[in-house]
């Protein structure tokens, strides 16, 4: 009878898309509010793709659990220490590592802005662009990359959890875990269409959320906009 150790086995490794929701302030009282999508990058110190920017994730240790071991990655490597996640995909292609047959399992992140954060130069937040061509760009106040800047399968895993997550903010209560516990209507409605690029009107957009969010006795005090009614979510959402 063959032993299991007559057999090459593969390397394990796992892989998060994080993301949040970047809100910048306008510079007229005039403007509404600019959402943006972001991920979390870090930039490789060693080869394979030394200097290529990649998700954060790490070989599976032999005793640790798949969710334990991304977890532990990303609070490495960014001191993020909760984040909503989900397995989103096996990635297997044959040579996704030139160092060897390793196969990722990969995971959708979400988390709210006032949990974000900038870390250092090696772990960075950029605003997710889609062009017309289907082509990835991430750029922030101090970088822009493409997908030819990113190592490994990194740019597919991005794209795969991107359409996840364009799904499931239309069926789950996912969308929240990308919001502050009270936020306002229009806040919630940026989020939505920043990640589906597509508008909706406001009257007919809170007709489809009423029964998600309950409304606050609480009001947004900011100034040189008129105070907007802030609301949580429904508890058995």
């Amino acid at each position: 009878m063959n032993s299991i150790f007559d057999h090459e086995h593969p390397f394990v490794c796992t892989d998060a898309a994080v993301f949040t929701i970047r809100t910048d302030e306008p510079d007229s009282y005039r403007k509404l509010p600019e959402a943006r999508l972001r991920i979390l990058l870090y930039k490789r110190t060693a080869e394979p793709y030394n200097g290529r920017w990649c998700l954060p994730g790490g070989f599976l240790n032999i005793d640790e659990m798949p969710e334990d071991n991304i977890l532990r990655m990303i609070s490495k490597k960014s001191h993020i220490n909760r984040c909503w996640l989900e397995q989103l995909y096996t990635f297997c292609d044959l040579k996704r590592d030139p160092r060897a047959r390793v196969l990722s399992i990969a995971y959708l992140g979400l988390m709210s802005e006032a949990e974000s954060k900038k870390f250092d130069d090696k772990t960075v937040w950029f605003t997710v662009i889609l062009d017309d061509t289907g082509k990835f760009r991430f750029e922030n106040e101090d970088l822009a990359i493409t997908e030819n800047d990113l190592g490994f399968d990194h740019s597919n895993i991005i794209k795969v959890a991107l359409e996840r997550l364009r799904s499931k903010i239309q069926y789950t209560s996912a969308v929240f875990d990308l919001l502050p516990e009270e936020f306002t209507l229009t806040q919630l409605q940026n989020v939505y269409e920043t990640i589906t690029e597509k508008r909706d009107q406001a009257a007919n957009f809170r007709r489809k959320i009423k029964d998600l969010v309950i409304e606050t006795d609480r009001s947004t005090g900011d100034k040189g906009h008129r105070p907007a009614r802030l609301y949580t979510k429904k508890g058995d959402v």
